[in-house]
């Protein structure tokens, strides 16, 4: 088996954490984005976590396998982090409200 192919096998068979974890994750992430004031980001700040997130082993779909996440609303919010701190750090000057 090449190994191009045995990675590719064996990121479909990556799973997301447990829903329990996924639960955990997501009421984390909602407490940071509220205590943040609910701040998200520039479009082109949205996009690139995106593009960061299309290029990551990680990615599957429109989830994260760290984390559960669905990518297309976390990467929106100003207070979510990348589990694997691949996203750059936003400063308070550029976000909208």
């Amino acid at each position: 088996m090449s190994i191009d192919k045995e990675e590719s096998e064996n990121r479909q068979s990556q799973k997301p954490p447990g829903l329990g974890r996924q639960v955990w994750n997501l009421a984390a992430s909602l407490a940071s984005f509220m205590a943040d004031g609910c701040k998200t980001l520039t479009k082109p700040e949205y996009e690139t976590r995106l593009k960061i997130c299309d290029a990551c082993d990680q990615r599957r779909g429109n989830q994260c396998l760290q984390c559960g996440c669905r990518l297309s609303l976390k990467a929106r919010g100003r207070a979510f982090q990348c589990p694997l701190n691949k996203w750059p750090r936003v400063g308070d000057d550029t976000v909208e409200s």
